[in-house]
């Protein structure tokens, strides 16, 4: 019998019985946890966002995500942050959310929720928010000019420009069919530099014919064929009115802005994922390109790694590259003639992202890795003329994105350790002091948040350790880490888990994720704490490593990545605490579509699988991701045959279990459903759960106490216990 199901709610197991013999999932016949780390208590941890410093730098402003409901919060260093925002969550999806907000002044905020612009005031004793009325009342999507005194914002499309002061309000862009948005202001408030692009033809939902014509899949074109290439444009147009002037582009334009002199820089993507520049424009000019990242392979900086900023006098911009092999910051005057004049501020075998940099545009603040130790991130702050160098954090975790205060005298940055979720923090910006070995002994930090969920004993949580070991592929050493509780008994064999991390270029870290994949840290915090031993690999692909792990897939996504993923399975025999019959894989997005290459490249070797809202097949995700990568299914249909697991199906021979929201942007859960489709047609078992409205990283605290739940019973019954099955 068939077990699988399309449930939206009921549970799949309301009880289980266990062979004669196995470990029971809980340590007390009460059914308890082991210890303090309960799944209710990870569902309920809180994620700070988008920390913004006052303009008299005396408090910083963010956003605080309590699963699913999100409001505004200033904190004062050295006291409770203040809560200025309590909007109630809808009745139906159970999250509210504010898109954006900007500091109006030391005594007002703007803010955008649910397309409307709001104001409220930090220093009130009791904040009250309330709504713009009048012809601001939709002005969400908006920024504002330097001096506060204007905002630009979207409608309808188009780019409107308004006086706050005098609530006057006039459209910038007229360009039906086409539409505008991304407004910049220029330093001087004159000009605004946007964006420009055509819808483009609607996709074909052709992909799905097993489902006729009684459902259509919309949201995203994931999972369906994409309407091909669309028109970008980049644009100035005059706050006074007038013709716009277009600049030619070849790629996306991305970080625009404007320099001191009124020209646009910007950064510019090829179509092939290969190539990456950084231009400057101005009036009656041609486009110059001041730098060029050229990558047989890809451009690999990504994310919090990748960032272009012209200083705050106009005149130099600050970027990342990994022309080097590692990814380092570079400084270069904006009307540079040539590359040699770009000054490398960074170098060797670590990595470097950029903070910001200083109001005085002296300095810019930034986060590195350091040679060996690529799962940490620690702060520093360099001096742009002498290229001298200040530790400022240098306490082990992941530290970064630091932002300096508007008089240049502080940092506010992100930070996680072993014992701590994502919080904000702030530091002195330099003027440390050294240890009498004469090394940094750093500057104390000031806690802004605290996200943790109450009743947590951090006593109960497992330090990761820094592991590595020989992949199958071509035993090149691959990094992980290694997740074993201090209490587990290493005298007896114990069932294991490989969890692998999402995006394909993300990593792990020695504490919390920072980012979108921290919930699923906290799983595996449960998971070690239950007895489980945690295996999280840096695959090829992973970011944080040299350029050449980091586009290690090149032509080989789902094959060298897959090889790294066994080579962990076989590394967990070598325990001898582990045992080798019992080793479950699990993982999201990227990492469930290596969750299915595993279970169908090596069906044997794994006990069971976890995929959530994985990729099935690279042909009908976004060019933008695969192209560089794998080329186009026309050039390179058999790649694409073989990273498409779900083409390779029959090969299950494992449990399986398959978690998706309906609402996910990302992966499109019509991907899932073509996996249901086709498992159901095999005549194969699995499982699934089915979550209406939730998006790609699961957010709202019901959504993953139930997903975890399910995944504890799953792995409970086949990993810990259930037949005896031989992994090779």
């Amino acid at each position: 019998m068939n077990r699988h199901t399309l449930v939206l709610a009921a549970a799949l197991c309301t009880g289980v019985v266990l062979p004669a013999g196995a470990q029971a999932p809980f340590d007390s016949a009460q059914g308890r946890p082991r210890g303090s780390i309960t799944i209710e208590r990870i569902s309920q941890i809180k994620y700070p966002s988008a920390p913004a410093w006052s303009p008299d730098g005396k408090s910083v402003a963010f956003l605080w995500d309590a699963w699913g409901k999100q409001d505004l919060f200033v904190a004062t260093p050295g006291q409770q942050p203040v809560a200025l925002t309590d909007f109630p969550v809808d009745p139906q999806i159970l999250t509210s959310d504010i898109a954006s907000f900007a500091w109006l002044s030391r005594d007002e905020i703007l803010f955008a929720k649910d397309g409307a612009l709001w104001t409220v005031s930090p220093t009130s004793a009791s904040p009250k928010p309330a709504r713009y009325s009048g012809g601001l009342a939709d002005a969400a999507n908006f920024t504002l000019s330097r001096d506060r005194k204007l905002i630009a914002f979207t409608r309808d499309g188009q780019i409107w420009i308004a006086s706050l002061d005098k609530k006057t309000q006039r459209p910038v862009t007229g360009l039906t069919p086409m539409t505008a948005g991304g407004p910049v202001f220029s330093p001087d408030g004159e000009w605004i530099a946007f964006t420009s692009g055509g819808g483009g033809l609607p996709a074909d939902s052709g992909l799905l014919p097993f489902n006729g014509d009684r459902m259509r899949v919309v949201g995203n074109s994931n999972g369906v064929v994409a309407g091909g290439a669309t028109e970008r444009r980049l644009g100035v147009v005059s706050v006074y009115g007038g013709d716009i002037s277009w600049i030619p582009t070849v790629g996306n334009p991305g970080s625009i802005q404007f320099a001191a002199d009124g020209s646009v820089v910007w950064a510019e993507g090829s179509a092939s994922g290969k190539t990456r520049e950084i231009k400057v424009w101005s009036a009656g000019h041609q486009p110059r390109t001041l730098w060029r990242d050229r990558d047989e392979r890809w451009f690999s900086p990504t994310g919090r790694d990748s960032k272009v900023l012209v200083s705050p006098d106009g005149r130099s911009v600050a970027f990342t590259s990994d022309r080097t092999g590692w990814i380092h910051i570079y400084v270069m005057p904006v009307n540079a003639t040539s590359e040699s004049q770009a000054k490398p501020l960074t170098s060797g075998n670590f990595l470097a992202g950029l903070g910001n940099w200083s109001p005085d545009s002296t300095r810019i603040a930034y986060h590195r890795s350091e040679g060996g130790n690529q799962l940490e991130r620690f702060i520093d702050v360099v001096e742009v003329a002498t290229g001298k160098n200040q530790p400022i954090v240098t306490a082990r975790g992941v530290n970064y994105d630091p932002a300096f205060s508007p008089d240049g005298a502080s940092l506010v940055f992100h930070r996680t350790d072993v014992e701590n979720s994502l919080d904000l923090y702030t530091t002195a910006a330099g003027g440390g002091q050294m240890t009498g070995g004469g090394k940094p002994l750093g500057l104390p930090m000031m806690r802004l948040s605290d996200s943790m969920p109450a009743g947590l004993n951090k006593a109960d949580l497992t330090p990761p350790v820094a592991v590595s070991y020989p992949s199958r592929l071509d035993k090149k050493p691959v990094p992980a880490t290694l997740m074993v509780s201090k209490t587990l008994d290493r005298a007896q064999k114990h069932p294991a888990l490989v969890w692998i991390h999402g995006s394909g270029s993300d990593q792990n870290f020695l504490g919390w994720h920072p980012g979108s994949y921290r919930m699923y840290y906290s799983l595996c915090e449960y998971f070690a704490q239950q007895g489980y031993v945690i295996l999280t690999p840096d695959y090829r692909g992973s970011s944080g490593y040299s350029r050449d792990w980091s586009t290690g897939v090149h032509m080989g996504l789902g094959v060298n990545d897959t090889a790294d993923v066994a080579g962990g399975a076989d590394y967990l025999k070598t325990l001898s605490y582990v045992d080798p019959d019992r080793i479950g894989v699990f993982g999201l997005s990227y990492g469930g579509f290596l969750t299915l290459q595993a279970m169908t490249v090596d069906p044997t070797l794994w006990r069971a699988g976890i995929d959530v809202a994985g990729v099935v097949d690279w042909a009908t995700y976004g060019a933008g991701y695969t192209t560089p990568r794998l080329g186009t299914p026309v050039q390179n249909p058999d790649i694409y045959n073989i990273s498409a697991p779900i083409q390779h199906m029959e090969k299950l021979a494992r449990p399986l279990l398959v978690l998706h929201g309906t609402n996910d942007r990302n992966v499109s859960f019509a991907d899932s459903l073509r996996l249901f489709d086709v498992l159901i047609k095999l005549g194969k078992s699995f499982e699934s759960q089915i979550y209406p409205g939730e998006i790609h990283f699961f957010r709202r605290d019901i959504v993953l106490r139930d997903a975890w739940k399910r995944a504890e019973e799953f792995f409970d019954r086949h990993v810990r216990n259930g037949p005896l099955m031989t992994s090779r």
